[in-house]
């Protein structure tokens, strides 16, 4: 390329101030400016990735291993220290109290049989999720842009079929309300058909990066039992407390927990399980990193990437992990008193309805900050500040703001996940017949219970795996936008596709 025609495309996509190159410490870059020669695409594409805007660097530096927001990680460990002790030192007190009535037969072997045969069932049925879920994985690869359009024309048909089932029924006004819906549905499948080439290039992507490292799979159903257990610990704390601050009368004990209590506690939950998710959401973006800039270290199953990403996230990132998770628990805290202020007072309803959307919507922002930020740590390092406005300016010089804002992928495996579900609970319908596992906990003819209880195991297994997607393709869109030469290096099919598409689908861009 010559350099007039660089310096052209790199006013264009980066703005017309440059400066001196920035290289990656331990990543090795391509000496060539240009990738693909001959490709009209390719060549257009391309510019020097590291240039940069405004007067800093747009190119990101792996940064030396360092406890990032450390005093947030302190604080954390310490909370969670207090939350053990109130959990095993009042909680477990507080059920030891109540035993008389199971000694006394609250509880029968019946019912423990009963309860075993259910949670069998669960547990196989959740065995037949994760299978459906690789096989659809292999789907999705291969069938990426089909499965993303099928999807949107399926939500049309659906909507469809219920206008027209409410208004044979009688039901205009329902009818009217899902006539609406079809009709959005359908504005906002004819904006995006355009852009589900490159969803599917980034989707295609994602899931051969995962599916390199299928390892992190596995650490994501490690982590989904982990927050598991943090459910019940914090229940037992929450009974504890309970225990402590009521008081008993006569063999009757009322519970008066202070306002302060419920808050603490409520925060508390909000902000462990903001940073079990975040810490899974780094390690991904830090597998995905590996497999993008040295695929020699990501290449198997359980490929050293993957723990070394953890042990990252864990301890160099926790810091960074848990400042980020703690401003979206206090948001989604205070949405939830106002919740519930909302339910138990008549005199500002209106108010704090308004003030509860304001919240809901503040800790949507805070989020969708989170997970952007969230892959700067896992890919470089950074603490949470300044991979948040890392990611602002990237976005911002590439000129790629549009881009961030569509949620296809995220709608795609939505639906994905459903669908898994709904095949688990037939699945689990038909193993609860064969053996009889559950008839003793439901009973006889409650094939809809069954399939019910069986649809939200796979959903939720299911869940947690379209999140490590999830992950991955945000991971992918940052790296594309941040280091486009080191993709086409290591994975020139897959950039080739890339590149293809997303000119399709964002010409202003390219």
């Amino acid at each position: 390329m010559q350099p007039s025609i660089e310096n052209e495309i790199s006013e264009r996509l980066l703005g017309p101030e440059t400066v001196e190159d920035h290289t990656l410490p331990s990543i090795t870059i391509s000496d060539q400016d240009t990738f693909g020669p001959g490709n009209a695409a390719v060549d257009d594409f391309t510019a020097d990735p590291r240039q940069t805007v405004g007067g800093g660097p747009l190119r990101a530096e792996a940064q030396q291993p360092e406890y990032r927001d450390a005093p947030f990680a302190i604080a954390f460990v310490l909370h969670i220290l207090v939350v053990l002790f109130l959990a095993f030192g009042w909680g477990v007190s507080a059920l030891r109290h109540d035993d008389e009535e199971v000694n006394n037969g609250v509880v029968t072997d019946e019912d423990s049989v009963s309860l075993s045969g259910l949670l069998w069932l669960c547990f196989f049925t959740s065995l037949a999720s994760i299978a459906i879920s690789a096989v659809s994985l292999k789907v999705m690869t291969h069938h990426a842009e089909t499965l993303i359009q099928s999807i949107l024309i399926a939500s049309c048909c659906m909507m469809g079929f219920l206008v027209v089932a409410f208004l044979m029924d009688g039901l205009t006004i329902m009818g009217v309300l899902w006539l609406l819906m079809l009709l959005m549905t359908g504005l906002y499948a004819y904006y995006v058909w355009g852009r589900i080439p490159a969803a599917a290039a980034n989707l295609r992507t994602a899931l051969s990066a995962i599916q390199t490292n299928g390892g992190v799979c596995i650490l994501a159903y490690g982590i989904a039992f982990l927050a598991n257990i943090w459910v019940v610990v914090w229940c037992l704390a929450f009974v504890g407390v309970s225990f402590k601050e009521s008081s008993c009368v006569n063999g009757v004990c009322q519970s008066h927990l202070n306002a302060l209590s419920v808050i603490l506690l409520i925060l508390s939950y909000h902000w462990t399980s903001q940073v079990i998710k975040n810490v899974l959401h780094v390690t991904v973006s830090g597998v995905v990193g590996t497999w993008w800039f040295a695929p020699q270290d990501c290449s198997s199953v359980w490929s050293p990437a993957i723990m070394d990403s953890f042990s990252r996230a864990t301890t160099y990132s926790f810091g960074s992990i848990c400042m980020g998770s703690l401003l979206v628990a206090v948001i989604q805290t205070l949405e939830t008193i106002a919740r519930n202020a909302r339910r138990s007072r008549d005199g500002n309803g209106l108010l704090l309805c308004i003030l509860e959307c304001i919240l809901h919507l503040l800790s949507r922002v805070a989020k969708y900050f989170n997970k952007w930020a969230y892959v700067y740590v896992g890919l470089y390092g950074y603490d949470y500040l300044t991979a948040g406005k890392k990611v602002l300016e990237l976005f911002e010089a590439r000129g790629w703001t549009t881009i961030i804002n569509d949620n296809l992928i995220h709608r795609c495996l939505v639906l994905v996940a459903v669908v898994i579900g709904a095949i688990t609970g037939f699945v689990g319908m038909l193993l609860a017949k064969a053996t009889g596992w559950a008839t003793a906990a439901v009973g006889e003819n409650s094939d809809g219970t069954i399939i019910f209880i069986c649809f939200i195991v796979g959903v939720s297994m299911a869940i947690i795996l379209m999140g490590v997607v999830l992950s991955a393709v945000d991971t992918i869109i940052v790296s594309f936008a941040e280091a486009p030469s080191e993709f086409e290096t290591n994975h020139p099919a897959l950039y080739q596709n890339m590149v293809e598409k997303w000119r399709i689908a964002y010409p202003d861009e390219f």
